[in-house]
This record gives structure tokens, C-alpha cells and sequence, in this order.
């Protein structure tokens, strides 16, 4: 009764973000920071407007291969209804040993019917670092998440492209969800020698913190940046850009970001059951003061990503589902073929009636020749982002502005 009537208080406060969590949810919390436990791949947050939403697939995991997709909103898991389903507590369900089941029921912008996706739990091992030199002088690093080995992972990416002639570098934090406040700090003094980083003001002093780059780290604090950012950049990815933006020390491109800038606590409740609750404390802002929670940090170049039309949403959950990309690949494994098997395809895939444009079936065996095996890690022909990035960084030339389609504050929360 005690746990029910705690559990039904801090629902009450109708935070997304404070629930209690039970001794199975504390060592989910902590496996997960490792980066690796059993489970479908896929990290969620809550919109109180929309529900559970998946903020970003994990490469190569059971969610992403079977073509889960961020943004989609995860309405129920097994059967059961996720309406009033805390994020920890549904994160956790889907958790479990590898090679048993679990269905998800997704609902999805432009398709009318939802969606049943049965996943195969798996081994998540997430790498959060990953990089590569996209020519003789453009490094580029991706961080995929913020766990306990990332700064060792970025310090060595940092140091391996140094030495492969990096002079100016893209860090991209697309679908980043974020994780944790420490490591993001120590991730910003990478690239920053001194200024503030972020500080955070709650209802009492004790949550009242002010973070300051400390001269540690300082890889690259000279070179040419630009950060990718996108809808589904959360939490700590917001405080490294927010940090390097307003310390004038990289410039932002992409789409404005998801907008979570909330700090929460996990305080012990009874440690003979090992539980604990989590809660808001504070906000987190910007150097420059800007507390941007529910709304997101707007970038210094806004370039919006192709946006799917109503059509090729249902035709790319139904290539997704049927495995027929994936299956032209592997019959047609060179480009050169295209020219004649291409046009047969699109043919057996009218068949089906499934009518993808020619620019998301083109794109989608071209990720699935490259990027499908996860030895490459960018996309070099349809990325535009990237490619504007690049083009930025070797001529100087700010890109073409996009206008975004206006998006509503999701938090419920009112302005300080």
C-alpha cells in the first residue's frame, strides 16, 4: 500500500520524468550506462502530448532492423497500454534475456493503421563513439549516446584523427538521446579551455550548480567545428551544444533540438528492497541563461532534413516489414546492376502494392549496400546535413537557410 499510494504521489505531479523505481528498474538504470544488456534497442522518452516516443533506434539492434523508426510512438508493449507507463518502466519491460519475444504496437505520422513490430531481444552492446576522416582533412565523430566510457572513447577518436591529419572536425549528436551530466561536461572540455559550461537552478541552493570547463582534456579547443544537431538531440547532447554555442566556440546545424532540460535526482527509498524514486530538482540553462526546456536550442544554420511524404511512410514501414530491400541487396550486391534490375523491382514492388518514389528506394538500397553492415558510418550521397556541413567547413559559405515547421513547447511545464 505505501508503494502504491508513493507511486500514485509522484505520478500526480504529471512529470514525465519522476517515478519510483523498483529494485528491477535500478539495475536496468545501471546496466544501461554500460552499454550493454538484453533487450529490443531502442531509447524512449515521454511527450505528455503524444506518449512514449522513440527518440532514436540503436544501430544494429532488433528495434532499428526491424524498421522502428524516431519519432514513432510506442502506444502499447505485449498488449498492455503504455498511456499511463512511466519511461523507466517501459524501457525496462523491453529490456530482458536474449532470444525471447516481445511485441510493441506503434503508431506512426502518415501511416492510418498502427503498426505491430514482434522483436527478438538481443545483446545491446552500444559503442558511443564512432569516427572516421571524411577526407584529408575533415574528421568526423558521432556520439551515439552518453555512458560511462564515452570521454575515454572521444579522447581516443580525438587523438587517433589528430594524427591522420584532422584540421577541422564534425561532431554530429543526431538522435542522441543524451545520459550522463558528468560525462557531457568532461566531453565539453575537450573542446573548450575555460568559460561555463552549464549550471543548473532548482527550488533550493543545494540544486543550484554552476560547471566551468577546467583546462582538462582540451584536445580541441582551436580547430574548426561544426555540430549536427536534429529533433531527437536530448538532454546531455542539448548541454554539449548549448555549451560549445554559446561560448562562440562551434556553430550548430541541423533542426532545432528535442528540448529536455530538466535535472533529476535518484534518491534511495528502502534499501532492503533496493528501491528509489526519481525526480525533478532543477533546470538546467545554457552559459548565456537560457532555459530552453520543452522548446530546444535552435541552430545557427537550419537545415531540415527531407521530410517523408504520407505515401512513402507506408510504402518504407512495408519494405521495413518485408525485408525486400535487404533482399534486392543481397541478389544485386553492386550498383552496376541497377541499370537493368532496378526497374524490375519497382515493378514486383507495384505488384505488392507497395509504391515507394524513386528517391527513397534509391536511398534505401544505397544505405543498405553501405551502411547496412555497419562498417561505414556516414551517408555521403543522401545525408543532407553532413553534406552541407562539409561544404561549410571547406568553403566558409553559410548554407542555404530552411524554415522548419513550427513546433509546440511539449512540456506542461510554465516559464520560470
Amino acid at each position: 500500500l505505501m508503494y502504491g499510494a508513493i507511486k500514485g504521489m509522484l505520478e500526480a505531479t504529471d512529470d514525465p520524468f519522476t517515478f519510483l523505481l523498483d529494485e528491477k528498474l535500478n539495475e536496468a538504470l545501471s546496466t544501461e550506462m554500460s552499454g550493454r544488456y538484453g533487450g529490443v534497442g531502442l531509447s524512449i522518452s515521454k511527450q505528455p502530448d503524444k506518449g512514449l516516443m522513440v527518440v532514436a533506434p540503436i544501430e544494429d539492434g532488433p528495434g532499428e532492423k526491424a524498421g522502428i523508426l524516431p519519432g514513432d510512438i510506442i502506444t502499447a508493449i505485449d498488449g498492455k497500454s503504455t498511456k499511463d507507463m512511466a519511461v523507466d518502466t517501459a524501457a525496462n519491460i523491453m529490456r530482458g534475456k536474449e532470444g525471447t519475444k516481445v511485441t510493441l504496437t506503434i503508431v506512426r505520422d502518415g501511416v492510418p493503421d498502427s503498426i505491430e513490430y514482434p522483436l527478438t531481444r538481443a545483446l545491446i552492446e552500444i559503442k558511443s563513439v564512432k569516427y572516421k576522416m571524411l577526407d584529408n582533412t575533415i574528421g568526423y565523430i558521432r556520439i551515439t549516446t552518453f555512458g560511462d566510457d564515452t570521454s575515454k572513447e572521444l579522447d581516443t577518436a580525438l587523438k587517433d584523427l589528430k594524427k591522420n591529419g584532422m584540421q577541422k572536425l564534425i561532431l554530429d549528436l543526431r538522435n542522441n538521446p543524451g545520459g550522463r551530466l558528468d560525462t557531457a561536461i568532461n566531453i565539453v572540455e575537450e573542446f573548450l579551455s575555460d568559460g561555463k559550461i552549464v549550471y543548473t537552478r532548482g527550488r533550493t541552493r543545494n540544486e543550484n550548480q554552476d560547471y566551468f570547463a577546467s583546462r582538462k582534456g582540451d584536445e580541441w579547443v582551436n580547430g574548426d567545428m561544426l555540430v549536427l544537431v536534429n529533433q531527437y538531440s536530448a538532454s546531455a547532447s542539448e548541454i554539449l551544444a548549448g555549451a560549445l554555442q554559446d561560448n562562440n566556440r562551434a556553430r550548430l546545424l541541423g533542426e532545432t533540438t528535442f528540448g529536455k532540460f530538466s535535472v533529476q535526482y535518484v534518491l534511495p527509498l528502502d534499501s532492503r528492497d533496493n528501491t528509489s524514486f526519481k525526480f525533478t530538482v532543477a533546470h538546467y540553462y545554457t552559459p548565456n541563461g537560457r532555459r530552453l526546456h520543452g522548446k530546444g536550442i535552435t541552430p545557427d544554420y537550419v537545415v531540415v532534413e527531407e521530410k517523408l511524404s504520407a505515401s512513402d511512410i507506408t510504402a518504407l514501414t512495408e519494405l521495413r516489414k518485408s525485408g525486400e530491400i535487404s533482399s534486392y541487396v543481397k541478389r544485386y550486391p553492386n550498383e552496376s546492376s541497377d541499370a537493368s534490375a532496378l526497374p524490375r523491382f519497382k515493378e514486383e514492388l507495384k505488384d505488392k502494392n507497395i509504391l515507394p518514389s524513386d528517391y527513397l528506394l534509391e536511398r534505401l538500397i544505397y544505405n543498405e549496400r553501405n551502411l547496412g553492415n555497419y562498417n561505414e558510418i556516414v551517408d555521403m550521397r543522401y545525408d543532407k546535413q553532413l553534406k552541407a556541413a562539409i561544404s561549410y567547413l571547406e568553403t566558409g559559405k553559410e548554407p542555404p537557410q530552411d524554415k522548419e515547421e513550427p513546433r509546440e513547447n511539449w512540456s506542461n511545464e510554465s516559464e520560470e
